[in-house]
């Protein structure tokens, strides 16, 4: 006999009060109650059966009692009582009242018992009724949503029990916690193959079919179910893009695809009110989720991934467009995600120019090697490198090939070196490495354009610099990357005077200034290259921080607003500095020197002008340091 552990103790059968599931106590009881969503097709096909075959036997019933009666009592299940009692009512659920009472009163409470076991303390007969009791009821929930694919033919109440098997954290899966002198580890691929068998008997398809069908409806599962099941179509991914057969691939990832894009339309549809009553930390979960799986995707189904950063951004709109200041400060929070998202995508480069280099033959261009896919993308998380094919006459350097590529260390750190790669061993203590950059976290995803150093034994002084050009896209794209796309948005839903409008609030303006810096970067993100005619954007550095911009914010300041709002767009100004291009600087400071000698209202602004230099005279040494680095001259003599 199983005993539920006190972890889980609170998991009870479902009361019969309030929500109208019945409570089987006896076979009588249960067969003079009406089941929910046996469908009338099934039991008009169930007619032509012999009767044994119709209705449970009394030996079944009795089944079913019994492990009702120890769960009542005292949240106990005999082991082999748990397989049979499920596999009867697998049977019978589409044709029997009382096997749809035993599912959605008892399934729950007997998954729960079974999934906070710990394997190690368990023999192997007992791990296999565990397991087979989850593929039954993984099969029992697919065979109800079938059946309940439209919300007139009611809810799926036992959607959370696929939830609970989707449950990586349960202990079955997990193990105990880990002491240093013990090894009891849990068994995590037995929930790999409850996915892979959902996915068999095509139940994400239904359960697409199903969310599909209620995104505007009551009966939507809760955030909770939600995540567990999308965090297991991020498990499901894997194998399906692994997989050799194409055909079959495409068919699964559209299964996929449509249960994400259900949660997406269920974001999309809820009202503010409904935003409202949500937690925000469920909320962004389920939106990492999601990230994590249309991330996945890009490499095959970019138009999905497109889709779904689409979504994104409209949903980051919709929240800081609302009229609850919590749900604004949220949806300002999403677009600062929004922007680590789109960086991340961000495609490499399509070569770097590396000059300066004291071994001569090291500098030249580095075209890039890593492989793209039919459409001329390269797919993201992959290590990218770059190789220079030295040209020279002299015998020793001829079809030399010089590598530009990412090492991870011993250390688990991430270097950039410029080798001569070992034909048979790259990456190895065999290379011959003539530079090399200790690279920091966030100069792990594409080499640093600086701070290179030469290497003692091959390399020569100086060390070189580095120039990217262009990015890995197709002709056309270039103008078109995640970042550029929220650039776009951001400048045509005229998100920063939202910020700075009438509305404006003090926590706003703070939260606002991600997005500001990332509009100052976009200002000169692009070569300055020809817009190309296939493009989808207007050319080079179309959408990013204009004059107009920072003329806002200064006169947001010079208005009569309170003292705690005015200090805060004083912070954003500051703050933004050493993110903006020479021109857009020199502008901004020379219209806040203009403020001195009065304006059309026949008023000076120098309290204005000097709480705005004592803001600047307050900022962090190291963002002075990069102020200057922008060699704007006004900052340091235009003011005085």
């Amino acid at each position: 006999i199983l005993a539920q552990t006190p972890s889980s103790s609170s998991m009870s059968p479902p009361s019969n009060e309030g929500d109208g599931r019945p409570m089987p106590s006896s076979s009588n009881q249960q067969t003079s109650r009406q089941a929910t969503g046996v469908s009338p097709n099934m039991r008009n096909d169930t007619t032509m059966m012999p009767i044994s075959q119709q209705m449970p036997s009394q030996r079944t019933i009795a089944l079913w009692n019994e492990v009702a009666n120890g769960i009542d009592k005292n949240q106990t299940v005999v082991w082999k009582n748990a397989v049979d009692s499920l596999s009867e009512a697998s049977r019978y659920l589409l044709i029997s009242q009382d096997a749809r009472i035993f599912v959605e009163s008892y399934m729950k409470p007997v998954i729960s018992i079974l999934l906070e076991q710990q394997p190690h303390k368990i023999g192997q007969m007992e791990r296999n009724c565990v397991e087979e009791s989850l593929k039954l009821a993984v099969i029992i929930v697919t065979d109800d949503l079938k059946v309940k694919d439209q919300p007139s033919s009611g809810e799926c109440l036992i959607l959370e029990v696929l939830a609970m098997v989707f449950n990586r954290k349960k202990m079955f899966y997990k193990g105990p916690k880990q002491n240093w002198n013990t090894n009891m580890a849990g068994l995590p691929e037995v929930r790999t193959q409850m996915i892979s068998k959902f996915r068999a008997i095509k139940g994400f398809h239904t359960l697409g079919i199903y969310l599909s069908h209620r995104t505007a409806h009551i009966t939507f599962p809760s955030l909770e179910i939600l995540h567990h099941i999308l965090f297991a179509i991020v498990q499901a991914i894997g194998p399906v893009l692994n997989s050799p057969d194409l055909d079959l691939k495409k068919q699964w990832e559209k299964e996929l695809i449509q249960v994400a894009t259900a949660a997406m339309d269920y974001m999309r549809n809820s009202t503010e009110e409904a935003l409202k009553k949500l937690c925000h930390d469920d909320l962004t979960t389920i939106r990492n989720d999601l990230q994590q799986f249309f991330d996945r995707l890009d490499y095959t189904q970019r138009t999905e991934t497109l889709a779904f950063y689409q979504f994104f951004r409209n949903f980051g709109l919709k929240l800081i467009a609302s009229q609850s200041l919590p749900l604004k400060l949220y949806g300002w929070d999403t677009v600062t995600d929004l922007i680590e998202a789109s960086t991340e995508l961000r495609p490499p480069p399509k070569m770097f120019i590396v000059s300066g280099a004291g071994t001569k033959f090291v500098n030249g261009p580095y075209t890039c090697a890593t492989q793209t896919n039919e459409d001329g993308f390269v797919k993201p998380g992959t290590d990218i490198r770059y190789e220079h094919h030295v040209l020279n006459n002299d015998p020793e350097l001829k079809n030399k090939k010089i590598t530009l590529f990412r090492c991870t260390m011993r250390s688990q750190q991430k270097w950039w070196f410029l080798s001569e790669a070992d034909e048979d061993q790259p990456g190895t203590d065999k290379d011959i490495d003539y530079y090399q950059h200790k690279s920091k976290k966030h100069e792990e995803s594409e080499p640093p354009l600086s701070g290179w150093v030469t290497c003692k034994n091959s390399g020569t002084d100086p060390a070189p610099i580095l120039e990217a050009k262009g990015l890995m896209v197709p002709i056309g794209e270039e103008y078109n990357t995640m970042e550029h796309q929220l650039a776009k948005w951001a400048i045509e839903n005229r998100i920063i005077e939202l910020v700075l409008g009438s509305s404006i609030h003090r926590e706003v303006v703070a939260r606002s200034i991600p997005l500001i810096r990332f509009l100052a970067f976009m200002c000169t993100k692009d070569d300055p290259s020809p817009a190309d005619e296939d493009s989808t954007m207007l050319g080079p550095n179309a959408h990013c921080l204009q004059v107009a911009h920072l003329t806002l914010a200064w006169k947001t300041c010079t208005s009569k607003l309170d003292s705690a709002v005015s200090a805060e767009v004083y912070q954003l100004l500051v703050s933004i500095l050493p993110s903006l291009p020479d021109d857009l600087a020199i502008k901004l400071l020379t219209s806040i020197q203009l403020s001195l000698h009065g304006t059309e209202d026949d008023r000076d602004y120098l309290f204005e002008v000097a709480e705005f230099c004592s803001a600047l005279a307050d900022m962090n040494p190291n963002e002075m340091e990069a102020i200057g680095s922008n060699n704007n001259p006004i900052i340091t003599a235009g003011i005085s």
